[in-house]
């Protein structure tokens, strides 16, 4: 049975799955060689749709969330407080023995949940935190949620994935933007690297260069105003989720006073590729994006494929190829910002899409080739598709190892199937 998880998207990906335009995808689309193409019926997805991305390469019909793209197609509103009740979505407490189940299966990877005070039911804690109840509410039964496993599927538990965080000098989070808990579960991960004696940069991808210097004014003035420091960055304007949902991260970095680094590229730079390639950047720029030698050509097709596909296979194939390269460059502005991040601190923690923190080929792989004596380690959260299922459904399985050190289960955020809706509109239909 096919399996889906949603992506969001302003996710018409601008460089597939990288960057979405803010909100704007007629905008992206007027930046790309638009000319090789003569199909007039074209219309681009709308900015707001979050879309499917294939995981597995064996052909099944089997998908996870790999959110890349950033920003969606203006701020998605979250209330930072709301809360997860098992008995609010009809469950019994009986749910509890698959929820303490799971943590079993998963090497201790989940507390047993209690009744709270008020007859609700608690949320499984990771990462030694005082953890929220899940914000996100959808298939929360899944024995899978909260569960931490390697990249073979083996189970593994919060305690192995923070040792090896510790010893690390790259640590990269990988999310889907617009789930609350990916964000707790970040800020959870990088307060324990800073109370375990390290003091990581967070380099956000989120941030693009031309706000470095907001940020180390708000560091070096002892800013304390998170409030202050969004409307700084723009984060709003720019079409980011609400920074609510954003600002753990932020706290748990003032609280233990670590530094933030941007990640990612500016916009006129962006532009520039796509319309130009690696013609528009001086040679300093093609190393320091690590874009002198081609992808190898099965990741190049892989890359491709997943750019169609995260664009509702309705993006023209004109297109494809110069997301392909922003995509890399994107990839390699945030590797050369951990480097530069951890020359600095001693390391470095990334704040980004999961498809950035693959090991074959994103910044881990970048990270790799650069300073092969240096550790990184890779996480990816992953939002469970329904309410059963094993690791295995979701690409993690020992005979073909999933692109990440660790995975972090989740409930889903939203279970809407945008692209069935632009398609519908646009009156076609899927290939």
């Amino acid at each position: 049975m096919g399996r889906y998880v949603w992506i969001p998207a302003g996710i018409t990906v601008f460089a597939g799955l990288g960057f979405a335009a803010a909100g704007n995808v007629e905008r992206i689309v007027a930046k790309l060689p638009i000319a090789a193409t003569d199909d007039a019926t074209f219309v681009p997805p709308a900015p707001d749709d979050r879309v499917r991305l294939p995981y597995s390469k064996d052909g099944s019909a089997t998908f996870i969330a790999v959110a890349t793209a950033a920003p969606f197609g203006g701020a998605v509103a979250a209330d930072p407080a709301p809360t997860v009740s098992l008995d609010d979505d009809g469950s019994s407490v009986a749910e509890l023995a698959r929820l303490a189940a799971a943590g079993d299966a998963a090497a201790e990877t989940l507390d047993v949940a209690e009744l709270a005070d008020d007859g609700a039911v608690t949320a499984t804690k990771l990462f030694d935190s005082d953890a929220p109840r899940w914000t996100a509410r959808h298939f929360v039964e899944n024995p899978l949620v909260g569960g931490v496993f390697r990249g073979d599927g083996l189970p593994s538990s919060a305690s192995a994935l923070l040792e090896e965080a510790r010893s690390a000098r790259y640590v990269l989070l990988g999310e889907i933007h617009d789930n609350p808990d990916h964000h707790r579960l970040q800020a959870d991960i990088v307060a324990d690297l800073a109370r375990a004696g390290t003091t990581p940069s967070v380099v956000f991808e989120m941030i693009p260069e031309r706000f470095g210097a907001a940020l180390d004014s708000f560091r070096e003035s002892g800013g304390s105003d998170l409030a202050a420091l969004a409307r700084e960055l723009e984060w709003t304007e720019r079409g980011w989720p609400d920074f609510s949902i954003y600002r753990p991260i932020f706290e748990a970095a003032v609280q233990n006073d670590l530094s933030m680094a941007p990640g990612n590229l500016d916009d006129a730079m962006v532009g520039a590729i796509s319309k130009g390639g690696l013609k528009a950047l001086s040679a300093e720029d093609v190393a320091r994006l690590s874009l002198n030698d081609p992808l190898p050509r099965a990741q190049s097709e892989e890359l491709a494929d997943a750019i169609r596909e995260a664009h509702c296979g309705l993006m023209p194939d004109a297109a494809i190829e110069p997301m392909s390269v922003v995509q890399r460059a994107r990839d390699g502005a945030m590797a050369d910002a951990l480097i530069g991040a951890a020359r600095e601190s001693g390391s470095a923690v990334l704040i980004a899409g999961a498809g950035h923190v693959r090991t074959d080929r994103a910044v881990p792989a970048i990270l790799a080739a650069r300073e092969p004596e240096s550790k990184s380690v890779s996480v990816q959260m992953v939002e469970v598709s329904d309410a059963a299922g094993s690791q295995a459904d979701y690409g993690l399985k020992q005979d073909s190892p999933a692109p990440y050190d660790f995975t972090i289960f989740t409930p889903r955020a939203d279970v809407t199937d945008h692209c069935a809706a632009l398609r519908e509109r646009m009156g076609r239909t899927a290939d």
